[in-house]
């Protein structure tokens, strides 16, 4: 390998390089396994027993000796000699050493026609399985510890930081040398967020120049990090976050800020103010307006266009790496987005007709949605409101009665319309979670409220997701949307929570064409969907009809109240003459029959007369139901579950008549 002039046996080549992938992958699940956040056993139990048993036939020093030798001297054989007194485990470790050191040699040396990109891609991949397992694992959560793990890889011993920026340069090497291959980069930005993310190697890799020179390149964007697809660029954004935000010092949080912040904010800010200045003075219809409208095209080139989707993506991992921090973290995250997400609003109204952008800018209110709203105050959550009706309202005005002869202009609107409606799920959420503390007193700025009143609207999270959900019924109707299953599920979803905790605001804010349209998409759900949708549209017409049922003087002769009557006779109708999925959620179907009887009797007992004329035989059957039942109707829980085992009899009694 060290003469240039040396010919490659191809074959020979190709062949060892397809051994050490297979190798590195089995090895890879043979010592490491996936395990949830939370867990604190990170090592397999096998593996540490094994190497517990191994501690006395090892020379502990030259366990840890061997590491450090090998990634000074790559070129060192591991031969039988060396290596006696390793244990298996070491070896295995030294071993994806010293092929990584030789890789990164090979690379600095330009000899690409030795290294393979499939191999570059399993030993990362097995390079972040081991920083996940074994990094600073935790001693405690075992009976019995490897000796020799511990001195290696446990909590303060000298191997962990020598290992962990070791990880850290490999990072920075395979972006610089692999920077067009996204397979290798997608493993390198996996592991940088695993080393970012373990307490004990993200405390090392933030004192390490390494990573702040890495920070810098991708802030900057600058060569080959350009290079490197938008979705990766946002994991090392998040690696960066959760890395600063993590640690307790507040010199590395001021360092975050000046470094990568206030650099964000300030090219958001540069473009922003730059796109208002045109505007405004193509407005004036001066002499310059030919000079500005020119101008202003330049923000819709390619390259403009480019470092948006750069700039929304990099807030976007800001909130990623943030929602693994402490709650104060991200609510200072927050504090300090609060301009931002005001000039990124303006950026959505601008690129409305700009499909990715407007993609990302709606998962990035997604992502405040999910990982942020949770831990604000009330001040701060109303605050967030306000955002996010403004953005409906963008949205709105954008999308009515567009027309367009794009190829992929469906395909793009419905995963706007599903990333919309997904925010508005995470919206709710905030009714059963909240970690907020008391309210803050930092907050002095406010939003200008632009493009729509909403004086006559309290700023709440049922009044701003009907409002999410007034919009984006007509556009899913209209476009048959509900047919895509991951749009119905999600939207059968957001209807269900809305309407059991928010049922009062369906009856107040829909007018009636609207209050029937949302009812349809429910019927809709019963006739054509699997058990879990049908489930939740049965969970959202009992959850309105005992709101009905709170308020009976209220809703008495109400058009909205007779719409939702319909579905009475409809799941009786379903329930007793046909066999259908409903059958299969009978409890849930006996417990709307049986609020839907408490709202309105009248017509339960004009269904069972009807059968009754239709057919003599079901008379004493019914009769007994009836009196079973008892006349009385008041809602009660306790009544509901006896009804559901009567009922059950009844239904099988009247089947088992009807099939004669």
């Amino acid at each position: 390998m060290n003469n240039p002039s040396s010919n490659i046996n191809t074959n020979n080549l190709d062949r060892t390089n397809d051994d050490l992938h297979w190798l590195l992958l089995i090895c890879g699940h043979v010592i490491t396994e996936e395990y949830d956040s939370d867990e604190q056993k990170t090592i397999p139990e096998a593996v540490m027993n094994f190497s517990s048993e191994q501690v006395k036939y090892c020379d502990l020093k030259k366990c840890v000796q061997i590491a450090q030798h090998i990634l000074q001297h790559p070129q060192l054989d591991l031969t039988d000699e060396i290596i006696q007194g390793v244990s298996p485990v070491t070896q295995c470790m030294v071993a994806v050493l010293k092929l990584s050191e030789i890789e990164r040699e090979l690379c600095s040396k330009g000899r690409f026609e030795y290294i393979s990109v499939q191999v570059a891609v399993s030993l990362t991949w097995f390079i972040r399985r081991l920083a996940a397992n074994y990094l600073g694992f935790d001693e405690q959560s075992y009976k019995d510890v490897s000796q020799t793990l511990s001195v290696l890889l446990g909590k303060g011993s000298e191997m962990l930081e020598f290992l962990t920026n070791y990880f850290l340069s490999k990072v920075v090497t395979n972006l610089q040398m692999w920077a067009s291959e996204s397979d290798v980069i997608k493993e390198t930005a996996d592991l940088f967020v695993t080393l970012s993310i373990k307490k004990e190697s993200s405390l090392i890799i933030i004192k390490n120049e390494l990573f702040w020179t890495l920070a810098n390149n991708v802030i900057s964007n600058h060569m080959p990090i350009q290079l490197i697809n938008e979705e990766y660029k946002r994991l090392l954004i998040k690696g960066i976050t959760c890395s600063c935000l993590n640690n307790s010092s507040d010199e590395y949080r001021l360092h975050f800020d000046r470094s990568i912040f206030q650099i964000l904010n300030q090219r958001l800010q540069s473009i922003v103010e730059s796109i208002h200045t045109l505007v405004e003075q193509i407005k004036l219809n001066n002499t310059s307006k030919l000079h500005c409208t020119t101008a202003l095209q330049t923000f819709y080139s390619e390259n403009v266009l480019s470092q948006i989707s750069t700039l929304i993506n990099s807030y976007c991992g800001l909130i990623e790496g943030g929602s693994r921090c402490s709650s104060i973290q991200i609510t200072y995250l927050f504090e300090h987005s609060q301009q931002t997400l005001q000039y990124i609003l303006d950026l959505f109204d601008f690129y409305h007709n700009y499909s990715d952008q407007v993609q990302i800018i709606l998962e990035l209110f997604t992502l405040y949605a999910e990982h942020v709203l949770v831990y604000l105050n009330e001040n701060h959550t109303k605050l967030f409101y306000t955002y996010v009706l403004r953005l409906l309202q963008i949205f709105t005005k954008c999308n009515y009665g567009k027309k367009t002869k794009e190829i992929n202009a469906d395909e793009d609107f419905n995963g706007h319309i599903y990333t919309l409606l997904n925010c508005l799920n995470h919206l709710l959420a905030k009714d059963f979670i909240d970690f907020s503390d008391e309210p803050s007193t930092n907050t002095t700025w406010a939003p200008p409220i632009r493009d729509f009143d909403l004086s006559v609207l309290e700023i709440n999270v049922g009044n701003v997701v009907l409002y999410g959900l007034i919009i984006c019924l007509p556009l899913i109707r209209s476009d048959n949307l509900l047919k895509i299953p991951s749009i119905s599920l999600c939207y059968y979803k957001l209807v269900s929570s809305l309407c059991e905790q928010h049922s009062e605001c369906l009856f107040r804010l829909l007018d009636t064409e609207q209050f029937s349209i949302f009812l349809s998409t429910i019927k809709l759900g019963l006739d054509n969907y699997d058990n879990e949708i049908c489930k939740m549209c049965l969970e959202t017409i009992q959850s309105l009809t005992l709101h009905i049922i709170k308020q009976p003087k209220q809703y008495e002769n109400n058009e909205k109240s007779k719409y939702l009557e319909h579905f009475l006779d409809y799941l009786l109708q379903e329930i007793v003459t046909t066999t259908t999925t409903l059958s299969d959620l009978f409890d849930t179907l006996a417990g709307t029959i049986y609020t839907l009887i408490c709202a309105y009797p009248n017509q339960f007992y004009n269904f069972l007369g009807q059968m009754k004329q239709q057919d003599d035989n079901l008379t004493s059957i019914i009769d007994r139901f009836v009196h079973d039942i008892g006349q009385k109707h008041d809602y009660n829980r306790k009544i509901k579950i006896s009804f559901t085992v009567k009922f059950e009899t009844f239904v099988t009694d009247l089947r088992r008549i009807m099939k004669k």
